[in-house]
Order: C-alpha cells, then sequence, then structure tokens
C-alpha cells in the first residue's frame, strides 16, 4: 500500500511528560509508519481493534524510551491481521483493486475488506485539505450522514475507537494517522442511530452562569451531566432488563437496550445536556469537563462497598475517549460541528450505562480509596532508606506525590488500555485536581441545592489519582512483580453480578 503522507509526528502529546528524545521520536514515528502500511484495523474472528498506535502513542506521551516502545510493538505484533485481510472467518488475504474517490467512497461504506483503499483514499484528502477539514467534511457535512452514510454514527462506534485513533491524529499531528483514523470509521456499522437527536436545541434561559449558584456550580442552561445520570437512575424506562445473563455478550445486551422505550428515553436524557455555543470555548471547556468527571466515576465509583474495586471494560472506554475531545474541538473549523461533537459524546456514554446494567455512581465510594495509590508490599520510594538531612519521609503517604511511580509502573503494562486509561485519569488531574469538595459541575440539584449524588458535597479533584489507584491494583503494578489482572465485564450494574466471590 503506497500512503502519500510522512510519518511525522508535528507535536507532542498533551500531557508530554519528559523523557522524550530524538531517539523515541524516530523509533516511534518508524513503528507507527509500520503498523499503518501492514495492519488491518480489526483483528481476530470477532474484530477487536488494532490498539498498537493507542498504546505506543500513550506510552510515548509518558516518556517511554525507544527500547520500551520496541518492546510494545515487539509484544503486539504476532496478534494483529494483514492490512488486506479480506475475510477474517477465513483468513482471506487478497490485494483488493477498486479506486475510491470523492464520488463513489459512500459505496465502500461498513466493508471492511476495503480499508487499505480508504486509508489510500483518506490519505488524499488529508494531503489536499488538512485534518480538520477532512473530519468536517467526512465526518460532520450534512453530505456524509444523509443516504444512510450516517458518519458520525461510524465514528462515535465502536466503543468510539474510530474517535479516539482521531483523536490521537490530531494531537500528535500525525496527517497519515488521520487518514487511517476517517478509514476506520468508514469500516464501522452507524452506532444505535435512534438513540441520537442532534438537531439544534431549544435553549432556555436558567438564569445563571456556570460559576454563580446557590447550588453550587451549575451549567448556564440545560442540566448538568451529574443530574442527569440521576435523572436515569430514576427513570422506570431505564431499569436493566431481567433476568441477568452472566454469559451475555455486548451485541445481547445491547440488543435487549434497545427495547421497551430506552431509546427514546436515552434521546430525552441526552436533551437536558445543553451546549450552549453563544459562550464559545468556555462553553465547550465546561462540557468536557462534566464528560471527564461523570467518565471517571462511572469507571472507578461503581463498585459496592466492601467489595474489591471492579473496573468495566466497557465503562472505560468512556475514559479514554473524553481525553481525546478537546484536541478534537480544536480541529474543528465550525461551531456547528463543534457542539455536534460534544453532544453526541452522551447518547454513547448512556447506551454503554445502560448495557452494563445501569450501574450506580458512588462518589462517596470512590472518595474512600487512597488519594496516594502506591505499588505493593512497600516497594518502590517506600522501600528506600533515607539518607540523614533528607526532607520528609517517601515511606510516609503524606509527604509523596504518587503520580511519579503511577507513569514509571504503567509504561510496563501488557494492556494497552491500562496505560490510556492511565494517561486520561493524570491529564484529568492536570487540568482538574484542584477542584475543591462540591466545586465538581452539578455536584449539587439546581431545584433544591441537594447532593445529585450521594457524596458528591465531598467529592473533589482527588477522584483522578484515587481512580489511577483502583486502575493500578485492578490491573495491577508488573513492574513492581504483582501479576497482571483484568478489567471486568461482569456487566456490574446488575445486582446478581456481585454474586461471585471477589478473587
Amino acid at each position: 500500500m503506497t500512503v502519500k503522507l510522512p510519518p511525522t509526528l508535528k507535536k507532542q502529546g498533551l500531557v508530554n511528560f519528559a523523557g522524550a528524545t530524538p531517539e523515541s521520536k524516530a523509533t516511534i514515528e518508524r513503528l507507527l509508519e509500520e503498523d499503518r502500511q501492514k495492519h488491518h484495523c480489526f483483528w481476530g474472528r470477532v474484530g477487536f481493534h488494532n490498539h498498537l498506535s493507542h498504546h505506543l502513542l500513550a506510552a510515548y506521551d509518558f516518556g517511554a524510551s525507544a527500547k520500551q516502545l520496541q518492546a510494545i510493538y515487539d509484544a503486539e505484533l504476532d496478534e494483529l491481521d494483514p492490512i488486506h485481510l479480506a475475510d477474517r472467518a477465513t483468513k482471506t488475504v487478497e490485494e483488493q483493486h477498486v479506486t475510491i474517490t470523492a464520488e463513489n467512497w459512500t459505496e465502500y461504506l461498513g466493508q471492511e475488506k476495503y480499508y487499505a483503499c480508504l486509508v489510500t483514499f483518506f490519505a488524499g484528502v488529508v494531503e489536499k485539505v488538512g485534518m480538520g477539514e477532512a473530519l468536517e467534511q467526512y465526518v460532520f457535512a450534512p453530505a456524509a450522514n444523509g443516504n444512510g452514510a450516517q458518519m458520525l454514527l461510524r465514528f462515535v462506534g465502536g466503543a468510539a475507537h474510530p474517535l479516539i485513533q482521531m483523536g490521537y491524529a490530531v494531537e500528535f499531528g500525525s496527517d497519515a494517522m488521520a487518514a487511517a483514523a476517517l478509514a476506520q470509521a468508514a469500516c464501522h456499522s452507524p452506532y444505535v442511530p435512534e438513540i441520537f437527536d442532534l438537531r439544534p436545541q431549544t435553549k432556555t434561559t436558567n438564569g445563571h452562569t456556570a460559576q454563580e449558584t446557590a447550588a453550587g456550580r451549575q451549567p448556564a442552561q440545560g442540566l448538568s451531566l451529574l443530574e442527569i445520570i440521576r435523572e436515569m437512575y430514576d427513570s422506570p424506562i431505564m431499569k436493566p432488563v431481567m433476568p441477568y445473563d452472566p454469559d451475555g455478550l455486548l451485541r445481547k445486551r445491547q440488543a435487549d437496550a434497545r427495547t421497551d422505550g430506552r431509546p427514546e428515553e436515552i434521546v430525552r436524557l441526552a436533551n437536558l445536556w445543553v451546549v450552549d455555543a453563544s459562550r464559545g470555548q468556555a462553553g465547550l471547556d465546561e462540557k468536557v469537563e462534566e464528560l471527564v468527571w461523570l467518565a471517571t466515576l462511572l469507571m472507578a465509583g461503581t463498585s459496592k462497598p466492601g467489595r474489591k474495586p471492579r473496573v468495566d471494560f466497557f465503562l472505560m472506554h468512556m475514559v479514554t475517549s473524553s481525553l481525546f475531545v478537546p484536541s478534537l474541538l480544536q480541529a474543528l473549523p465550525s461551531m456547528a460541528s463543534k457542539v455536534t461533537l460534544v453532544r453526541a459524546m452522551l447518547p454513547v456514554v448512556l447506551m454503554y450505562v445502560t448495557v452494563r446494567g445501569r450501574p450506580r455512581i458512588d462518589p462517596a465510594l470512590l472518595m474512600s480509596y487512597s488519594a496516594t495509590p502506591r505499588p505493593p508490599t512497600r516497594q518502590g520510594l517506600a522501600a528506600c532508606t533515607r539518607a540523614d538531612g533528607a526532607l520528609g519521609d517517601p515511606a510516609q503517604d503524606a509527604y509523596v506525590n504518587p503520580w511519579p511511580e503511577i507513569v514509571a509502573g504503567v509504561l510496563h503494562a501488557p494492556d494497552a488500555h491500562t496505560v490510556k486509561t492511565i494517561r486520561t485519569l493524570y491529564f484529568a488531574a492536570q487540568r482538574y485536581g484542584t477542584t475543591p469538595p462540591g466545586g465538581a459541575i452539578g455536584a449539587f440539584r439546581r431545584s433544591d441545592g441537594k447532593e445529585t449524588h450521594k457524596g458528591t458535597a465531598q467529592m473533589d479533584g482527588t477522584i483522578f489519582v484515587r481512580a489511577a489507584g483502583v486502575v493500578m491494583n485492578a490491573l495491577g503494578w508488573v513492574s513492581h512483580g504483582q501479576k497482571e489482572g483484568k478489567w471486568d465485564r461482569s456487566a456490574l450494574g446488575w445486582d446478581d453480578a456481585w454474586n461471585t466471590p471477589d478473587e
């Protein structure tokens, strides 16, 4: 396959943890290009997503060395499928000889055997108009969504992987990766069309700004996400489908979730969240902030008191996808598309909450976890002997910033999702870590000033480092000898999912 776009990364990442060198930059550019040239965006009989580029870039943003980047590449290489795979079931590999153009590209949507051809087509588009305009024309424009094309719903589908892929492209300034992201989106099916109503909203003024209200921070328009998720929990329509099936696959759970008025209720709930374009970037930033807080609570604050915390695999993707919304907002040229992007995120989140059994966020539980997560069995700084004259005591949590050890440890995690999740939480801690108790948008109900959820009055910006500790403990501090753990797939929102003992 010939791709005209250079493999150059034009920018450093959002976190930009010190450690990048000329050698590591050259290495990651080489490895990313090899992945693009050789590998399909799906692999395996059930069509798992190729996360290799995600893993590499997340590690690179955390300062991974050239050798560490090569180790990541080598570890994931064997499981990937060739780019010209025509049939995953039979592993048939054949060169596709079609020429995709601006006139016929929609004819090849949803057909993964044309992935390589789609990459070639979108490479030409990106080369001609740039990433932002390509995104505008081929994901958000009416022409990209009419007549069954529905590119926006393909873009947010597949647990938001096309969005994540494009988010990386924009964040690191990779035109070549942008072409691959658009091709990946084109290979997906539209995600549950009946849960989306992205027509322009009718705004009603609440008479408050997001900073000034007797009930804490509130959106200037509509309800906060924390209040909307409260309504979702209180809605009899959104009750989980019974009985609980411990072996239910995502496809079956999703089919169940599309019954008995749930899609219509998701539309209603999503329309309570109003994106006020008149406030410009400030209005968008507040919506991103709400998304990051809610996603973190859903992933790390939905376990049961007294039980070992679980980290749901699909709710984790709501965390990792939220990181890329700021970069995509910067890339999109029109305010209308920026608003549409933000609004399109919420139905996806609500649908995944539904298919996981409507797990209840428990801010008080998340706040009960350690704000100083450390490696197991007193390793790392805790095991060091202080020299005479050393200031403070690294053996005591009160003297320690836990993030450097978390970052150093997660670089060696085998699963790509682990470092991606920690990177999002690190970014969130950078932006929102100083939020005081009760300072989250929507911590209190607008109507009566009561907590939207038990514990939101005490919830503060430490939830992100606490969540990082939950993830590290669940997935394993592997660089400190702890066995690799697993993401939870029990659909933990059903009470019966907790009938099994903790491992």
